[in-house]
């Protein structure tokens, strides 16, 4: 063992970037992803004492935010109606399975299941969640202006 590396204190940061970037976004996916997918559950059991709140955006514009409908999306997701969850807002239904997929596919070739190669990360993926969000907000103001005029 050298002695240099036994005075070097532990830094996280040389720890995580250590990493080629597939591997970051999985251990990042799973050091942030789980928490937030947890507190979202919870949320679900906990929103409904809550109260609903209405929308600034709508409430200033008259128009619905990019992000109208992600709430009760998550909430039908984690119920199980899938078909309801894609209708409130089809951006939590694409996230939820590209998140599966990319952090499933990474944990069975940790787990050195033969065949199987991580996801590979592409900026895609980020800008189909963003077109998808900009539809799916086009769309929903477009029909709400049509049906209400």
């Amino acid at each position: 063992m050298n002695t240099d590396d036994a005075k070097k204190p532990f830094s996280l940061r040389e720890w995580l970037f250590r990493f080629d970037l597939d591997r970051r976004v999985f251990i990042y996916g799973l050091v942030f992803g789980l928490p937030v997918m947890l507190a979202v559950f919870l949320y679900t059991y906990v929103s409904p004492y809550i109260g609903p709140s209405q929308c600034r955006f709508l409430t200033v514009t008259g128009f619905y935010c990019p992000g109208c409908g992600c709430t009760r999306a998550v909430r039908a997701f984690l119920h199980g109606h899938f078909i309801k969850s894609f209708l409130y807002n089809p951006v939590v239904m694409y996230c939820m399975v590209l998140y599966v997929l990319y952090e499933g596919s990474h944990l069975l070739e940790i787990l050195h299941v033969p065949h199987i190669k991580g996801m590979k990360f592409r900026y895609g993926y980020i800008y189909t969640g963003i077109g998808i969000l900009l539809a799916n907000w086009i769309i929903k103001d477009i029909l709400m202006f049509i049906l209400n005029h």
